[in-house]
């Protein structure tokens, strides 16, 4: 029997029914009938065997409340439909009927006899102990029947009087058994919750105190206790409660960061925050840490976090194309990699600038070593300088309490790429001038000096030598970043790899759609002022509005707006006027596609055309012509 919840019953009626939900339910908790001082014995013998909610109704329900049982109590509401039934009952007996109860057994009882307009005497006594007394009166006064509890159906036995235990709608029972189980897994799950914070906070290396706003605790966790404990065992938690930042702390709900007290052999750092609800400040939670703890525990996430946060993952073999323009800046980045001098890339927007510095760092002997990357033109000034060379605590507003290293920090044995270079302020440049020529940084609101060993590599696609012209970019940085100089091709002196960009984008995408030829050539003849980024949007587009999983000439007309009364006729032409010098180049690549495929398919035309996009016709046309 699960004895988490009583039911303790006011009449027979309540038992049965309760007993049939029970049933119903397939739930087994104990009922049993009781009350007046039956009534507090039996709850607390429950609660003493592990009952947390009780279940019962009109006085029994007043009885518990007094008495404070220590368990849940859940109350089965007495209703209209309760009175209707119970006097339709009385009423079979006599008209002389009275009805006997407690406080809210008496007002729903006086609704009743309001709304139906009955006839009938109500009694309200003021207690369990007084219904005997009552019901002997009402023989005196000629009342055959009376309407109540168990009790008064014992008295009106006891003075020979026909008696109607209140009835109980099987309705409220549900509910009320609802809410019990609802209000026991709610206090389940609170229990759980405590718990796991508890041993949470019992297994965290920061020892955790949490004051009321008078300063008193309420809660300290076993690190703790250890790391405040004084040498005649008790909690030296005065000099705490004493520090003006915690006062302030619980009156003003300011933080505190590293505050440092000394307690015995232990230099303690403090940290607190106001334990708040809503905008009421209710305590404050102090966090307490060794400071040599907290310095083994930097130089350990130093030295093992710093390369997984910053890495390159993009290699050569990652840069899609194999024109000749390509291959040989390819080549060239190759060897420059192998050096340890200052790279300057340069290129239009969308070439590939950031894919190229990292393809220099993993093939460099630094490859093992962070990278770290940042654009100097998406950050505001003060922000940025900030970024790059780092800040000490209370630099300014705003900064973080312990301070912050600055990119060249972070990429110490590694990589700096400086992306948007050319959009540096004058005072940043000539700081970033003393960091590659004396190889060391200084933070912000610092006065130590922190040698550093990186490679910079820095990448504009402006033109740094009309600045020095215009006096925006120093000549003395320009010719230290640029010892190796490195420009990307621009799409349109590549536009043979084209084809292979398409694909590769498709594939990344959607491996499923094809491309026809005849909107290939369209793609390969429009100018791409934003190279390869805008290739690759593009791509994305025309894969969006796709609806049959191929992509052909219309629909990149479509989606790009291309103006043309015949636009089938314009395609065909590309393929066939062999006088235009593209379209011999066009014509070439076609054919090598098409040999291409038929190799992979051993040469069955229905899947080579199927793969290709075409009819079977047109490629047995196309291979007539070849």
């Amino acid at each position: 029997m699960d004895k988490n919840i009583l039911i303790l019953s006011s009449s027979t009626d309540f038992t049965t029914k309760f007993r049939n939900l029970l049933k119903k339910r397939e739930l087994d908790y104990p009922i049993i009938e009781a009350t007046g001082e039956k009534t507090i014995e039996v709850a607390r013998e429950y609660v003493a065997q592990g009952t947390r909610a009780i279940i019962t109704r009109g006085g029994n329900l007043e009885i518990l409340r007094s008495n404070l049982i220590n368990a849940v109590l859940v109350d089965v509401r007495y209703t209209y439909e309760d009175m209707y039934f119970s006097f339709k009952k009385a009423k079979k007996y006599s008209n002389k009927i009275a009805c006997i109860g407690l406080n809210l057994a008496f007002d729903v009882a006086t609704k009743f006899k309001n709304i139906s307009g009955e006839d009938f005497l109500l009694i309200n006594p003021e207690s369990v102990n007084h219904i005997d007394t009552r019901v002997k009166k009402l023989t005196e006064e000629g009342i055959e029947v009376v309407i109540g509890g168990i009790t008064v159906a014992r008295a009106a036995k006891k003075y020979n009087l026909k008696s109607v235990m209140i009835e109980v709608d099987e309705t409220s029972l549900e509910i009320a058994l609802n809410e019990a189980i609802s209000i026991l897994n709610f206090k389940l799950e609170q229990l759980k919750n405590f718990e796991t914070i508890k041993q949470i906070l019992n297994t965290t290396a920061d020892g955790i105190v949490a004051f009321d706003k008078t300063l008193e605790i309420m809660y300290i966790n076993n690190r703790a206790k250890k790391l405040i404990t004084d040498k005649s065992n008790t909690f030296a938690v005065d000099h705490i409660k004493n520090l003006p930042k915690i006062r302030d702390t619980i009156e003003y709900g300011t933080e505190t960061y590293s505050e440092l007290i000394e307690n015995g052999d232990n230099s303690l750092v403090l940290s607190s925050r106001p334990l708040k609800v809503g905008n009421i400040i209710f305590g404050a939670v102090v966090s307490i840490q060794k400071t040599i703890h907290i310095q083994t525990t930097e130089k350990e996430i130093r030295k093992k976090l710093k390369p997984k946060g910053h890495i390159a993952k993009k290699y050569f073999h990652d840069i899609i194309g194999k024109s000749y323009t390509l291959s040989k800046t390819i080549e060239k980045a190759k060897r420059f990699a192998k050096s340890d001098s200052t790279i300057l890339i340069t290129g239009q927007s969308g070439t590939g600038k950031e894919i190229f510095a990292q393809s220099i760092h993993n093939y460099s002997e630094r490859r093992d070593e962070p990278f770290v990357a940042i654009n100097c033109a998406a950050l505001p000034i003060s922000i940025l300088e900030s970024e790059l060379f780092g800040y000490v605590r209370g630099a300014f507003t705003g900064a973080r309490p312990e301070g912050k290293a600055g990119i060249f920090e972070l990429a110490h044995n590694g990589t700096v790429f400086l992306d948007e270079i050319g959009e540096l302020s004058q005072d940043i440049q000539v700081k970033l001038l003393r960091v590659i020529q004396e190889r060391e940084v200084i933070r912000i609101g610092d006065d130590k000096v922190i040698p550093v060993d990186v490679r910079i590599i820095s990448a504009t696609n402006k033109n740094l030598l009309e600045g020095i012209k215009k006096n925006t970019f120093r000549e003395d940085l320009y010719y230290r970043l640029c010892v190796l100089d490195l420009e990307l091709p621009a799409l349109e002196e590549r536009k043979e790899d084209i084809p292979e960009l398409v694909k590769h984008f498709i594939l990344m995408t959607a491996p499923d759609i094809k491309i026809t030829l005849e909107a290939q050539y369209l793609l390969n003849n429009l100018s791409y002022e934003g190279n390869i980024r805008q290739l690759n949007n593009i791509i994305e587009r025309l894969i969006v509005m796709c609806e049959n999983n191929v992509i052909d000439e219309q629909l990149v007309a479509d989606v790009l707006g291309l103006k043309s009364n015949n636009l089938e006729n314009k395609a065909l032409l590309l393929l066939h006027e062999e006088k235009n010098e593209n379209t011999n180049v066009i014509l070439k690549m076609e054919y090598q596609l098409i040999k291409e495929t038929l190799g992979r398919f051993n040469g069955n035309k229905t899947k080579a055309a199927k793969e290709l996009g075409i009819s079977y016709t047109t490629l047995w046309r196309k291979l007539k012509n070849m």
